[in-house]
């Protein structure tokens, strides 16, 4: 049984474009792409994300997925953006997700990413988080600040986040389960300069 997606009339774009790649929210992507991106990718994720469970990578697995992101984008609870190429927009290149979106005085969500081995070192990521960050801030996201934790081993992860503006504010022992042991990660934020309450981004 499939889950309703709420209307949304206010809130983040679902569709952001940029010169070499779209985000598209999850209501715009095919299950099959999603599990075939994971498919293509499953080696070169493997060093650096949790375990994935039996099926992850089905149309099926992905499609119940996709449903739930829709769903928590709708709501404001999490925003699931996926990479396509203009020349080839039913091809998953990448995704970027705002995820645990804590509103009161908080204002604050995790940045998770991923792209393709294929498109690793062409700029392509930098391109489809500062668009994402870009609407995470403005009026329609409305984020204060936006969390990212990553394994100090990972240092093309870590240029990434520094030229994204991000500051390191500390270490997380033993934070996730990947690859068989429970790995730290370095924490990273960005704050939104420009925040403003809601009833004064009118």
């Amino acid at each position: 049984m499939s889950l309703p997606v709420p209307s949304q009339p206010e809130g983040p774009f679902m569709r952001l474009a940029g010169q070499r790649v779209e985000l598209v929210a999850s209501a715009f992507v095919e299950p099959a792409a999603v599990a075939d991106y994971y498919r293509r990718n499953a080696a070169h994720f493997s060093r650096w994300d949790p375990p994935s469970p039996p099926g992850f990578a089905s149309a099926a697995v992905q499609a119940e997925r996709l449903q739930m992101a829709a769903v928590a984008f709708g709501m404001g609870t999490g925003f699931r953006y996926w990479l396509v190429e203009p020349h080839a927009p039913q091809r998953v290149v990448g995704s970027v997700h705002f995820s645990n979106v804590a509103r009161g005085p908080f204002q604050s969500a995790s940045l998770g990413y991923s792209v393709d081995q294929s498109l690793e070192g062409r700029g392509v990521m930098a391109e489809a988080l500062a668009r994402g960050i870009e609407e995470m801030f403005s009026p329609r996201g409305r984020l204060h600040r936006i969390e990212a934790g990553i394994r100090p081993e990972n240092e093309r992860s870590l240029a990434l986040i520094r030229r994204m503006s991000f500051t390191q504010i500390g270490l997380a022992p033993q934070y996730l389960m990947i690859d068989g042991q429970w790995r730290d990660h370095l924490l990273w934020q960005r704050v939104n300069a420009d925040w403003q309450p809601p009833d004064a981004q009118a």
